[in-house]
């Protein structure tokens, strides 16, 4: 649990979230200029000023593309760097106002920084927003308390570092006992819901049931044929010879379709002749499976030549899905929350639409998250 995200544990829900980014992003903007022009007659050194409000617009526009679902899941890279980015704005205003500054309230790179941590939450586990917090509270409180001298209020320096790292503290509070709540209420959600492994046998709604296969046989030949001999009295000569033929039938298609895996019940056109999809864990599969559904029912793409391929050894594996889109669509926002479940299931996901293509590769270990299961 100490290293488990929100994001991690609810790829979708991270899909959410980051409308919250873009929108914290711009209220950081807002507040920064905002701020800034107000206090315009505090400044010593405008270019310092400027530089502070490059690096809080760096931060935010950083965490909004970071918290793309394309780029699954938020790393711990991207946390630090937009950390820094916004102690980096705090430095520089207070360096543009040093022995200028008369109010610490109206210092808007701490206002800013703490609109920006409010999500930080959803992205990371509960101790690293933590540690951050106490870097920034530390740094926004000490800058404060060597800056006193210049403030107009006659307190002592402690109350105006108090003051200046509040909102950083409070929200970053908040923040980390959200991360710490929602990963342990999902997890709890995770265990209850655990259950046996669902069955392989394709239904209705995969869409590819083939002909051959032993339920249409049921269904159209031996169904009829004993319903019938049930309502006669009597069995013919001809009746025991047509139940040997579909007994004999029926015992064909049964060896056929247990040799068929998964994957080939669902998509017409597989290219896996090590039977690496069979070693997919449950969760790959079902993000396989409804990738695939997405795809059949999408008028953007060309269901009926998608492709899946797969390539491996016993320690590396790839899942390829390839299929012709239709150059007047644009389905990578509908795509979006696929991607951002992949990249929680598999060990990397990259895709592309080019030259009236999507193909979508995954990487996962066959010796750890397969199942021999058919």
């Amino acid at each position: 649990m100490r290293n488990d995200t929100p994001q991690r544990l609810d790829p979708l829900g991270g899909m959410t979230a980051r409308l919250f980014v873009i929108g914290s992003a711009v209220v950081a903007l807002v507040v920064a200029v905002t701020l800034s022009l107000s206090t315009f007659d505090q400044l010593s050194a405008p270019v310092l000023e400027v530089a502070a409000l490059l690096a809080i617009t760096a931060a935010a526009g950083y965490y909004v593309r970071a918290a793309s679902p394309f780029r699954a899941p938020f790393p711990r890279r991207a946390y630090v760097v937009v950390n820094l980015l916004g102690l980096a704005a705090i430095v520089l205003n207070s360096a543009a106002q040093w022995g200028t500054n008369e109010i610490v309230r109206d210092d808007w790179p701490p206002i800013a920084f703490a609109v920006l941590a409010l999500t930080f939450g959803s992205w990371r586990p509960g101790w690293e927003i933590a540690t951050g917090t106490v870097v920034a509270t530390l740094t926004v409180g000490t800058i404060a308390f060597v800056q006193a001298d210049t403030f107009a209020a006659d307190v002592p320096g402690l109350v105006f570092a108090i003051l200046a790292a509040t909102p950083i503290l409070a929200t970053g509070a908040a923040a980390s006992a959200f991360s710490r709540s929602l990963v342990g209420s999902l997890l709890d959600w995770r265990s209850a819901g655990a259950g046996p492994a669902t069955s392989e046998t394709p239904s209705e709604g995969d869409g590819v049931a083939a002909r051959a296969s032993h339920l249409v046989h049921l269904e159209d030949h031996v169904y009829p044929f004993l319903e019938r001999v049930a309502e006669t009295a009597e069995v013919s000569a001809d009746d025991g010879d047509r139940a040997r033929v579909l007994a004999r039938e029926l015992r064909t298609l049964l060896v056929l379709d247990g040799e068929r895996s998964w994957l080939s019940r669902i998509v017409r056109t597989t290219d896996d002749p090590r039977r690496i999809a069979d070693r997919m864990s449950e969760a790959q599969r079902g993000l396989v499976r409804s990738l695939v559904t997405h795809v059949r029912n999408n008028a953007a793409f060309d269901h009926d030549r998608m492709r899946l391929t797969l390539r491996g050894d016993e320690w590396e594996a790839t899942c390829t899905i390839e299929v012709p889109c239709d150059a007047a669509h644009n389905p990578r926002v509908q795509l979006a929350p696929y991607v951002a479940v992949a990249r929680s299931v598999f060990g990397t996901v990259s895709w592309q639409i080019a030259r009236g293509a999507m193909a979508i590769t995954v990487t996962f270990d066959p010796s750890t998250t397969g199942s021999t299961t058919r």
